[in-house]
C-alpha cells in the first residue's frame, strides 16, 4: 500500500463538499487530476471509497471509515509544519480550542487577551459546546484541546483529559420565582427544567440524582446544550436550570438569582482534553499553559 499526500487530500476535499467539481475548485486543479488522484487512492486501498451521481458525490462505508483518518492525517501535517516553523521563531500559524460556557465566560476574555499580546500573527478558532460536540472536533483536527466538564469513567480510550479546576453548580432560577426562597431541593420536583442534551460532563451526575428522587422526569425536562438559551427561558419564566455557582451572575442578565439549598448539589470537574499521543503546536501549547495559569491565579474558590 503506497498511499499519497495529494490522495488524501484530494479524497478529504470530496468528502468535504460532497463534489467533484467543487473539490477539484478548492484545491485549484483540474476535475480530471482529481477524479485520477481520488482512483488512485480507492486502488491501493482495494475499496470503492467515493460514489459519484448526477447531484455530486458521496462516501461509501469505506470512504466514510476513511474520512476521518485522512482529515486528522492532513490535520497533523499541518501542525507539523506549524511547529516546526514556531520552534524557529515563526509565530504564525492557527490554533482551534473547544470551551464550556463556563470557561469562555469566566477565563476567556482575560486568556485571550494575553495570548493575542504574545501571538498577534496566529489565527485563533472558538468553538463552544459540550464535550460530546467536541470529541469528533478533536479527532479531526479542527481543534487542538478543549477545556469543560469530563466524566473520566466514560472518556474516550483516544482521549486524555488533565484536571484544571472545579466549580459547585447551583440552581438557578428568576426574581420572585415562587420557590425562590426555598432550600429543599425536593421542592423543584413540580417545576419544569432546561437540561443539556449530552449525558457527558457534569450533567450524568446530575442527572442521576435529580432522576432518582423524582424531581427530574421526561414530562417536565427541556433539553438544550445552549447557555444563552437556557438562561433566557429561566429569566423569564418559571422553568429552572442549573448552572456553574457564578455563571448566572457573570454573564450580566439581570432578573436570575441562585437558590440557596440547604444540600449541596454535585461539583463539576473541568479538564483540558486532547487527543491522546497527538502532540500540539508551541503556540496551542501556549495558549493550554495560559488557561492553567489563569485558573491558578482566580481567586473564585475553584480549587477547593
Amino acid at each position: 500500500m503506497n498511499l499519497k499526500l495529494n490522495q488524501l487530500r484530494a479524497f478529504a476535499a470530496v468528502a468535504s463538499l460532497g463534489s467533484i467539481r467543487g473539490a477539484a475548485r478548492e484545491l485549484g486543479i483540474s476535475q480530471p487530476s482529481l477524479t485520477r488522484a481520488v482512483r488512485e487512492l480507492e486502488e491501493s486501498l482495494g475499496e470503492a471509497l467515493v460514489v459519484r451521481h448526477h447531484s455530486g458525490a458521496s462516501l461509501t462505508p469505506a470512504g466514510q471509515a476513511l474520512a476521518e483518518h485522512a482529515r486528522l492525517i492532513l490535520s497533523q501535517l499541518e501542525r507539523a509544519q506549524e511547529s516546526v516553523r514556531q520552534c524557529s521563531g515563526s509565530r504564525r500559524g492557527r490554533v482551534g480550542i473547544g470551551l464550556s460556557a463556563t470557561v469562555a465566560r469566566l477565563l476567556l476574555p482575560e486568556v485571550i487577551a494575553r495570548f493575542r499580546a504574545d501571538y498577534p500573527s496566529i489565527a485563533l478558532s472558538i468553538n463552544e459546546g459540550q464535550l460530546s460536540v467536541m470529541g469528533p472536533l478533536l479527532r479531526g483536527g479542527e481543534i487542538d484541546f478543549a477545556i469543560n466538564t469530563v466524566f473520566k469513567a466514560s472518556l474516550d480510550q483516544d482521549l486524555t483529559a488533565q484536571w484544571l479546576f472545579d466549580r459547585r453548580f447551583r440552581l438557578v432560577v428568576r426574581k420572585g420565582h415562587p420557590l425562590a426562597g426555598s432550600d429543599r431541593l425536593d421542592d423543584f420536583a413540580r417545576c419544569d427544567w432546561v437540561v443539556p442534551h449530552s449525558r457527558s460532563g457534569y450533567y450524568r451526575e446530575l442527572e442521576e440524582l435529580l432522576t432518582s428522587r423524582g424531581i427530574l422526569r421526561e414530562t417536565n425536562r427541556i433539553t438544550s446544550d445552549s447557555f444563552n438559551t437556557g438562561l433566557n427561558v429561566i429569566a423569564q419564566s418559571d422553568i429552572v436550570g442549573v448552572f456553574a455557582e457564578g455563571m448566572a451572575l457573570a454573564h450580566g442578565l439581570a432578573g436570575v438569582v441562585e437558590v440557596a439549598l440547604d444540600e449541596a448539589l454535585p461539583i463539576a470537574r473541568f479538564y483540558a482534553v486532547r487527543l491522546r499521543d497527538a502532540p500540539i503546536t508551541p503556540a496551542a501549547a501556549a495558549l493550554l499553559r495560559l488557561f492553567e495559569r489563569t485558573c491558578l491565579g482566580r481567586n473564585l474558590e475553584w480549587r477547593r
